[in-house]
This record gives C-alpha cells, structure tokens and sequence, in this order.
C-alpha cells in the first residue's frame, strides 16, 4: 500500500472500526438488542405530572441488533456489511448503506465512537 493510498482511506468512512461506549445494553432470547438509559429526574418528574412512566429502554430490530453485537471492536464498518450482506442476501453496496445509515444516528447519540484502522506494512 502506497503513502498516498493510506491517506485516502484516512478519510474512508467504511474503514472506521465501532466501539460501543454505551455499555447498559440486554440480549433478548429472540437475539433483539435492548438499550437501557438512566432517566433524568426533570423526565421522571414530567412523567409524574401526566401519570405515564418515561421511556428508558429502545430495542433495536434485528437488522441492527446483529449490527450492534457484530461491533466488537475489532472489525471495521466493511466488515460488518459483508457479514450482513451474506446473512441477509443483499447487494454489499446496500448493505455499506444501510449500516452507515444507522452508524452515524448512533454516534451522534452517543452510544459508540470510531477508531481508523491501523495499516500493517507489507
């Protein structure tokens, strides 16, 4: 690999590697991931004012459950579409966009951040 080719894929987003931040998270015997939160007083106060319970739990589909149990840490956006284009059938290009899709709504919440992969010299 080339200087200039490695500062291409500097700015490659499908390269980037996930890390779950957001550690509070449950498997459901159905496979469906369960994120759990802490609830903000100001909410739970709300709450009571209107005798409804606030939320503090999403469980994600199973498209991105087996997104979010596939980000180990290790393995780069890529990685995780082939793998879910072979599990689902779909195109890789279909694939890259929906998992890039869902990648960034939960890195601007806050749930996971990136790392570049590193490059290893031939």
């Amino acid at each position: 690999m080339t200087q200039q080719s490695c500062a291409k894929d500097k700015y490659n987003f499908v390269l980037y590697i996930p890390e779950i931040i957001h550690q509070k998270f449950r498997v459901t015997d159905a496979g469906r991931v369960i994120l759990d939160f802490k609830i903000n007083p100001v909410k739970r106060l709300l709450g009571r004012l209107v005798n409804r319970e606030p939320a503090a739990t999403l469980e994600l589909d199973e498209l991105s459950s087996s997104v979010w149990l596939n980000m180990d840490g290790t393995r780069s956006i890529l990685d995780i579409a082939r793998m879910q284009s072979k599990k689902t059938g779909d195109d890789i290009d279909e694939a890259v966009r929906r998992i890039v899709q869902f990648m960034r709504y939960i890195v601007n919440r806050g749930w996971i951040k990136f790392k570049l992969a590193e490059h290893k010299p031939n």
